[in-house]
């Protein structure tokens, strides 16, 4: 059975006085929150240089006494500009903004613990602005004048817009951003369910402020915007957030019906005016349902595509290193690619294996040997094979049992034959070589080896035999009666993240990340990308877990697909 299960990376952070363990599927950490601290990192970078060119012989105190000088008024907080650098600023602030139940607070406590793991990172530290509600005292003393002509208590309204000290905030905002100095911030206890003054010490370069109302389209909230350097918002749909806030506070204690009318009173309020009254953002991330992440840019698209069974297939009387494409997937991966899109093959066989036909295509890079050998405009990017002692396991199994197997390398293949005995390796004489038991170990020392292939009629002896294949390998029914042998780590997950690493390191970014593919070994691949795509041929479980089924491939199901999501 097939299981499509994402790669999680789990942090350790504390999240309104509590430790929480946040996970996130490594490819979001990878492509999408890296990318955010990314670009923090280059303004920061920016912002110092600029302040180095600007006052080369200012010091600290003096970065310090503008701030205080200029903080005495509201209206001195805001130019009649546009946002835009700062020269005299001292430090980059970035606005992460949510509705209620997207996990803002979460994401930026996993920002900052990320940006320490990052060699060059500048210091990144996180503050909320709920330190900035104003005090209960406060808030039993003012109503609110509402269209209907009542007044209602600011105290009953509690995290509504209203309820917050906007101009004390723009203060702290401003201080933060002008002063080289450490600026003190308050705090709001979840134990006294009050505003605390003994709040965080801002002291690092990039400070990520995270709130529900930092983009809010409304006087004064709008004016805020003037104060920060990027601004991030989080976009959720409202039927998850309801979910996730009433399942919050079931877990707080209410029962349902209870966290339902709570929902409907406060927090659906204040969900809906944060989504229909929104400031632009620099960057916007949508979140779904599964706590998928990604960002909505005008930027490159990149998808993976499998070969067996996605972009090409078996042919009756078709040598296999002779298959290729329709015509029809042909110009679409050529239309694709020519509208500034990235197209990857990503492939369980060896680089020798894949068919001419394939590499005259604009492929920009190819994850191949499932996930062991990676290039990307002609360069290898990562080049991993299978531990010897593993091998050997294989090789003194196949011997034990007479078993035919086919090892492969980058760049060479070779069938372990035994005579008198069928497999179906016996068609793969165009591109490999056979030998027997007795010549098989010295050719394998000669080579590394990425994974083993063996026929479906003999896996199930060879792992009953020797448990310890399944206990150090993994195995996949990559169709067409037969299974891949790989070690963990050598997956076309793992081949993938070369990829995006390596175009990280370039300075490209990335948009929506498509995967391509029908069988089981494209599992670890289907369940890191934006858009999962199977082939109407493909396995049932990949389709069951797939987010688009396109039509076969001899039904140019890949050319379908990118019609379909206007990408040719």
């Amino acid at each position: 059975m097939v299981q499509i299960e994402a790669s999680q990376e789990t942090f350790d952070v504390e999240v309104n006085d509590q430790l929480v363990a946040a996970s996130y599927r490594t490819a979001d950490v990878e492509r999408v929150l890296l990318s955010l601290l990314d670009e923090a990192a280059r303004l920061e970078r920016e912002r110092s240089a600029r302040m180095a060119a600007s006052h080369p012989a200012a010091s600290a105190f003096e970065a310090g006494s503008s701030s205080r000088s200029a903080a005495g008024s509201h209206q001195q907080l805001f130019s009649s500009n546009a946002k835009g650098p700062d020269p005299a600023a001292a430090r980059t602030i970035v606005f992460l903004a949510a509705p209620p139940g997207a996990g803002k607070s979460t994401l930026a406590a996993v920002l900052e613990r990320l940006a320490q793991s990052q060699p060059g990172m500048p210091r990144v530290q996180a503050v909320g602005m709920d330190g900035f509600h104003h005090t209960n005292t406060y808030l039993d003393r003012h109503t609110l004048d509402c269209p209907d002509g009542k007044s209602v208590s600011l105290r009953s309204i509690k995290g509504a817009p209203e309820t917050f000290d906007v101009e004390g905030f723009a203060r702290a905002l401003h201080e933060t951003r002008v002063s080289s100095d450490p600026v003190r911030w308050p705090a709001y206890s979840r134990v006294v369910h009050d505003v605390v003054a003994d709040g965080p010490i801002v002291s690092a370069p990039i400070v990520i402020v995270e709130g529900n109302y930092l983009l809010l389209d409304e006087g004064p909230w709008r004016d805020l915007a003037e104060l920060c350097d990027l601004s991030i918002f989080v976009e959720a749909d409202e039927a998850m957030l309801r979910e996730r806030l009433v399942a919050r506070k079931v877990r707080g204690g209410l029962s349902r019906t209870e966290a339902e009318r709570f929902f409907e009173q406060s927090d659906g309020k204040n969900v809906r005016r944060v989504l229909s009254h929104l400031c632009p953002a620099d960057i916007t991330i949508t979140l779904d349902s599964s706590g998928r992440m990604r960002r909505l840019e005008a930027t490159p698209a990149l998808a993976f595509f499998d070969i067996d069974g996605t972009l090409t297939w078996a042919r009756e009387g078709e040598a296999d290193i002779d298959a290729a494409p329709t015509d029809a997937v042909r110009l679409a991966l050529e239309n694709f690619v020519a509208r500034g899109n990235l197209a990857v093959l990503c492939t369980g066989r060896p680089l020798c294996n894949v068919p001419p036909a394939l590499k005259t295509l604009p492929f920009a890079g190819m994850v191949t040997l499932a996930g062991g050998h990676v290039e990307l405009d002609g360069e290898v990017v990562r080049d991993v094979r299978m531990p010897s002692d593993v091998v050997e396991l294989l090789v003194s199994c196949c011997e034990q049992a007479r078993v035919p197997a086919y090892f492969e390398s980058s760049n060479r293949g070779v069938v372990l034959a035994w005579p008198g005995v069928f497999s179906l390796f016996d068609t793969f004489g165009e591109f490999s070589e056979r030998v027997g038991i007795e010549e098989l170990r010295g050719v394998l020392s000669g080579i590394d080896v990425g994974k083993v292939v063996f026929d479906s009629e003999h896996i199930e002896r060879l792992t009953t035999m020797a448990p310890a294949i399944t206990e150090r390998c993994s195995v996949c029914n990559i169709g067409d009666g037969l299974y891949e042998v790989t070690v963990p780590g050598i997956t076309k997950f793992d081949g993938m993240r070369a990829v995006w690493s390596t175009l990280r390191e370039r300075g490209m970014r990335i948009g929506t990340v498509y995967g391509f593919g029908d069988s089981e070994n494209d599992g670890s691949m289907l369940s890191a990308v934006d858009v999962a795509v199977a082939m109407g041929n493909a396995l049932p479980a990949v389709r069951a877990s797939a987010d688009y089924v396109t039509d076969p491939v001899w039904d140019d199901g890949v050319a379908t697909a990118l019609e379909a999501f206007g990408l040719v």
